[in-house]
């Protein structure tokens, strides 16, 4: 576990929770200077019964994981690579909705804290000017037709300069640093997302999850466009009508026929 160094912009336990303006979210920190993946860890503490609310937090990933198995860059003091345990009430049909809730909170702390607007990109994706930020992924346990918990994992570049990713990754990633053009306090930014996953979170006992989609839509400049969807070699084109009740992206095709996507990336 990270211990406090006075002078050192590292993530204890001590200075996160220090920051953390929550009553759920963070209630117990596990704070690493590095592990393997903090989903991986953050599920096995959850199947031994850790409670909602959990953070597992590393400096360094060593195998982060990204969508469809794909690695994700986590190099030491950069970024913000986390994952939360959460047990939410609701159907197994509905967990693909809860990555909506983490982008839409993910751009409104950024926007809240360093007045800059990301763009949302179907499914998890953050952006700005077509280069992504952050990445989200989730991975659900089922029991008897519900969730029984959801491991919600977010990664964010925070203070990389441009030549610090990798050389296949430069033409397609960014940061929050190069963007607002000035280092960026992590356990500030931390806490002020935590705050708004924690105030949407808690939206879904009143509003729902559709009132969450319906900010997605808001931010992802894509819906109601027509775009092109690569699902492994094969191609999908139509306009982007509408997320549904599982969290599919509905396609309408040139000849009027909806298509419901399950998974693909967008090209544009």
């Amino acid at each position: 576990m990270i211990k406090d160094r006075p002078g050192f912009d590292l993530l204890s336990e001590e200075r996160i929770k220090a920051a953390l303006k929550t009553d759920l979210l963070g209630n117990r920190v596990y704070a690493f200077w590095s592990v393997g993946s903090t989903n991986e860890f953050a599920y096995r503490r959850a199947l031994q019964g850790d409670l909602e609310g959990v953070l597992v937090i590393a400096e360094q990933q060593t195998k982060g994981k990204g969508r469809k198995s794909r690695d994700w860059d986590s190099p030491f003091y950069k970024g913000l690579w986390f994952s939360l345990i959460l047990r939410p009430d609701i159907q197994s049909s509905q967990a693909g909705l809860l990555p909506y809730l983490a982008g839409v909170s993910v751009a409104e702390a950024v926007e809240n804290l360093l007045k800059l607007t990301p763009d949302l990109k179907w499914p998890n994706d953050l952006l700005f000017q077509g280069k992504k930020f952050c990445g989200i992924l989730s991975e659900v346990e089922f029991e008897n037709g519900k969730v029984k918990f959801i491991i919600l994992g977010i990664g964010i570049n925070v203070n990389q300069k441009p030549d610090e990713f990798p050389e296949q990754y430069q033409h397609q990633a960014t940061s929050l640093r190069q963007n607002y053009n000035s280092r960026i306090d992590r356990a500030e930014l931390l806490a002020e997302v935590l705050y708004c996953l924690e105030q949407n979170y808690k939206s879904i006992a009143t509003y729902g999850l559709n009132e969450i989609v319906s900010k997605w839509k808001k931010r992802c400049p894509q819906f109601g466009k027509e775009i092109v969807i690569m699902q492994d070699d094969v191609q999908v084109q139509g306009q982007f009508v509408d997320i549904d009740d599982n969290g599919c992206l509905i396609l309408q095709t040139e000849s009027g026929a909806t298509k419901k996507i399950v998974a693909g990336d967008i090209r544009f």
